[in-house]
């Protein structure tokens, strides 16, 4: 019986090296790859034919079905021409009348041409887009109103009435330029605001005129016995405003609990 042999000197049969060093597995999900050929390796995808056009990419799917927007052209600004033509309008009507009727501009007319341009930029505020045309109105409305004081002062020689007519021009025309071109423009917040301002004026206007006309008589003689009375009309009239304040104020909180609710 013959045993093996365990020398350590003792050859061992060992399997023959590889040429070249080992190639690591393919990632999960490769595609196999091809053997080289004799003319080389196989191209993993054909070149592009330059003989057609190159093809187009395509929208992207976030652009499919997006809404097209147009982007609005810049609107000329014609507010110049536009108040200089009302402004003529309202000059060549105002002669045309002069014209036909005998009506006369002389020297104590001089008001009307501040009249005028003022009602020319009042109207020509109409035609402005809604709260672009108050900076037209507003001032409108004043020169209007200044030109119209002036007329009564000149025609009955009272130019002392300045002592109150201030009231008239500020704030009582400002309120009557908003309130018109929001009437005009259907914008019932300017008509509110309008009106409010031109009731704190007429009221100013009312007061001031009574107490100086009636107590001190700067335009003649005073109202008798209104010294008397005064008093207790001015308490009357500040307790009115009180009780319009205190309402509005309660109206307004309940608007802006309702928006809140709506919100």
């Amino acid at each position: 019986m013959t045993t093996p042999d365990d020398s350590p000197t003792t050859p061992v049969d060992l399997p023959p090296p590889a040429s070249g060093p080992a190639a690591p597995p393919p990632p999960p999900g490769a595609p196999p790859a091809v053997p080289p050929t004799a003319d080389g390796p196989v191209p993993s995808a054909a070149p592009p034919s330059s003989s057609g056009p190159a093809p187009v990419p395509g929208p992207t799917p976030a652009a499919v079905g997006a809404p097209w927007t147009p982007v609005p052209e810049p609107r000329p600004n014609n507010q110049p021409a536009l108040v200089l033509g009302v402004l003529l309008l309202v000059i060549g009507g105002v002669l045309l009348v002069t014209r036909v009727t005998d009506l006369a501009l002389g020297a104590d007319a001089w008001p009307l041409w501040i009249i005028v341009p003022g009602l020319a930029m009042l109207i020509a505020s109409f035609a402005i887009p809604p709260r672009g045309g108050l900076g037209l109105a507003i001032p409108g409305a004043i020169i209007t109103t200044v030109g119209l004081v002036l007329w009564v002062q000149q025609t009955f020689d009272a130019y002392g009435t300045w002592a109150y007519a201030w009231a008239l021009v500020a704030p009582t025309a400002p309120g009557v330029g908003t309130f018109l071109y929001g009437a005009v423009k259907r914008d019932g917040e300017l008509v509110r605001d309008g009106l409010r301002m031109a009731g704190i004026g007429l009221a100013l206007f009312a007061g001031f005129a009574l107490f100086f006309e009636g107590v001190l008589g700067i335009s003649g003689e005073p109202i008798a016995n209104l010294d008397q009375v005064l008093p207790y009309a001015v308490i009357g009239l500040g307790l009115l405003f009180v009780v319009l304040s205190l309402f509005g104020g309660g109206r307004e909180r309940r608007e802006r609990r309702r928006e809140r609710r709506a919100r």
